[in-house]
């Protein structure tokens, strides 16, 4: 369960940085070390729950499908199963802003599905990583 812990911690970074990224208009406004540190918390306060809530279930259900999965293209599969359970996890999250704002909310799309994206890839590459790191340290 650490792993995923850590997962969450990188996928959750990684997505305050694509917040924070898409906050700034370089025109209007000059980039300081506050501002980015802001961004950077406020996006953490907002991503923080929904990888929590979205990404360690979703996690969870990737690797029991590839359990018992052994071919040489597993990695590949995990990471595509990680893009659509991104997607599947944007649309959720739209389908709930849209019980309040209607149906405006879908045109956001694309920028919801970026941002679950810089979540969901990172979030995937680190639990393959932390699986094969594990996997070959031995235990005491």
């Amino acid at each position: 369960m650490i792993k995923k812990f850590i997962s969450t911690f990188v996928a959750t970074l990684c997505g305050s940085l694509m917040f924070g990224a898409s906050s700034f208009d370089p025109q209007y406004e000059q980039i300081t070390f506050n501002s980015v540190i802001g961004s950077l918390v406020f996006g953490m306060i907002y991503i923080l729950p929904i990888v929590i809530v979205f990404g360690i279930p979703f996690s969870i259900m990737i690797d029991t499908i590839l359990r018992n999965l052994k071919t040489k293209y597993r990695h590949v599969i995990e990471i595509s199963l990680y893009v659509v359970f991104g997607a599947v996890g944007t649309a959720i999250i739209l389908l709930i802003l849209a019980l309040g704002d209607g149906i405006s909310v879908f045109l956001e799309f694309g920028s919801f599905f970026i941002l679950a994206l810089s979540c969901s890839v990172p979030f995937g590459i680190s639990s393959i990583i932390l699986k094969y790191v594990f996997k070959t340290v031995p235990s005491p």
